[in-house]
């Protein structure tokens, strides 16, 4: 009884580590329960540093075909097609990492910085509000849209 007790325990105790820790961007759940390093996503994050967004795409796809719930991949493509341009895409992709992970610091601001480039400030503050709660400490993500609600001009981030 007390080997079932600390089995429990232990399994416990790796469910909350494994859904309070957010682990490395790049990495992924497997259906196992591993993380592990995603080679497509860190290709499409290099894409991403090159400054080469359409060649991102395949990449993230290709993250996305394998890790569904793969939160950051789909905020990562909402950035690439909003730097495309691509507003309403964009929006379904941030939509989509904020159902996986409704604190999604980066898509939270990435939406916000979104709605401001779109005309929709209203929008931008409310998402404002989500994330001061989602950075109750500060954070980066906070900083960037609290700037862009200030001025109603989006980062080029």
């Amino acid at each position: 009884m007390l080997q079932q007790k600390t089995e429990l325990a232990i399994v416990i105790a790796l469910i909350t580590a494994i859904f309070t820790s957010p682990g490395p961007a790049d990495a992924a759940m497997t259906p196992d329960g591993q993380m592990i390093v995603v080679p497509e996503y860190v290709q499409a994050e290099q894409a991403v540093k090159a400054g080469t967004f359409k060649a991102a795409i395949p990449y993230l796809n290709e993250t996305l075909r394998k890790f569904p719930a793969h939160a950051n991949a789909w905020n990562l493509m909402g950035y690439v097609h909003r730097r495309l341009g691509k507003f309403d895409e964009a929006e379904k992709y941030y939509d989509a990492a904020l159902t996986i992970n409704p604190n999604h610091t980066g898509a939270l601001n990435y939406l916000g910085q979104l709605f401001i480039q779109t005309g929709r400030p209203d929008k931008a503050k409310a998402l404002l509000g989500r994330l001061q709660e989602a950075c109750s400490t500060g954070c980066e993500d906070l900083d960037h849209l609290q700037k862009a609600v200030t001025t109603g001009v989006a980062g080029n981030y």
